[in-house]
């Protein structure tokens, strides 16, 4: 819903989320400002990997549906937040 691009989950409960389109060069810096200015937390995809991936963050959706629903709004304004970053 938030238009955002994604790898299709294959039975995991977490979805990991390309942001490069936002100009992401330090996943961390991006998953802190998320938290803070959008009120949604992700975990660094650099997190996950060896090899030196920047541009991907992973969210967790094993979370009641009433709390998904709210990311789902607060992600609704990421670009617009992220536009005056």
């Amino acid at each position: 819903a938030a238009g955002l691009t994604f790898t299709e989950p294959e039975g995991a409960y977490y979805v990991m989320v390309d942001v490069s389109e936002f100009g992401v060069t330090d996943d961390t810096a991006f998953c802190e400002w998320l938290a803070r200015e959008v009120g949604v937390a992700a975990v660094p995809g650099s997190s996950f990997f060896h090899e030196p991936v920047r541009h991907l963050i992973r969210f967790h959706f094993a979370k009641r549906e009433d709390t998904l629903a709210e990311a789902v709004r607060r992600l609704g304004r990421l670009r617009e937040k992220a536009a005056r970053r």
